[in-house]
């Protein structure tokens, strides 16, 4: 109790707040984008893990605006640098920006979107596979079913979501006009740079310097650009066969998109072609 009060009190004073968040989506190139970003010199990395998660997690945010400060270099060190908090989740969960809102007031916002039917499959496979991980903190998420499991039970009119709770929400997480929406009922949509993955891929110069010029940074320079080119982040080493069922799953769920993805294109004037 002494502890957290002092770092109340403390940290406020001498610890820099993010001055951006990166806020997701899970398994849509957060980490990639974040060690991109890491590398400019005009940002400064996190203490520790780019995933604070203090706005999503119960256990992280009662702790206090001091234990997340505590994850931030101290003002000094920072200097005229800027740092992020890069938590994937928090684009999703409907209750984050409220809270964004509350603590942090009107802050500068990167989304990143993956097309959702292979995000879908990709953050399936990932906790497919953590069965046999040598992490305890992770293998506790192991999602034995099969993805055409997970996906009819998502749709079931009697989803547990206490059993098989929002981390697990495969089809959810990519109804992303829904989650943007409200961010929208708290934020003016200039604070909030939305992404796409797949540009990433396609012309990642252009890309990043969209980013600078959103942070209101210098563009990377073009050494640091041929290097970027080179370095892939947080792909998973997971592999797993397609069967029949999880193939007519995911046809399924391409179509079950189809309307949120033009409601989207329509809110971000532009159209991803998913």
């Amino acid at each position: 109790m002494i502890k957290r009060l002092i770092k109340d009190v403390t940290y406020p004073i001498i610890k820099s707040r993010p001055d951006f968040l990166i806020i997701g989506e899970q398994k849509a190139g957060t980490t990639s984008l974040y060690n991109y970003l890491t590398q400019h010199p005009q940002v400064f990395g996190n203490i520790g893990w780019k995933e604070v998660r203090y706005f999503d997690r119960p256990e992280h945010y009662n702790q206090g605006f001091g234990w997340y400060l505590g994850h931030f270099p101290s003002k000094l060190r920072k200097g005229n640098k800027l740092t992020c908090d890069a938590s994937p989740n928090y684009l999703s969960y409907e209750f984050v920006p409220e809270r964004i809102k509350k603590d942090l007031g009107d802050i500068k916002m990167i989304a990143v979107l993956r097309e959702p039917v292979s995000r879908a499959y990709s953050a399936w496979q990932m906790f497919h596979s953590f069965a046999n991980i040598d992490n305890d903190h992770l293998r506790r998420f192991y999602d034995k079913r099969t993805f055409a499991e997970a996906v009819e039970e998502e749709f079931s009119p009697n989803f547990d979501h206490a059993k098989y709770p929002f981390r697990y929400d495969y089809v959810g997480r990519g109804k992303y006009v829904h989650h943007l929406e409200n961010y929208y009922n708290y934020f003016d949509k200039e604070t909030i740079l939305v992404l796409n993955m797949e540009q990433f891929r396609k012309d990642l110069g252009a890309v990043l310097n969209r980013v600078c010029d959103f942070l209101s940074i210098e563009h990377f320079s073009q050494e640091i650009l041929e290097k970027l080119q080179q370095e892939k982040h947080n792909q998973g080493k997971y592999k797993f066969h397609k069967t029949p069922a999880d193939q007519e799953k995911l046809e399924f769920i391409k179509s079950y998109f189809v309307p949120f993805n033009e409601k989207l294109y329509e809110m971000l004037g532009e159209n991803y072609n998913w």
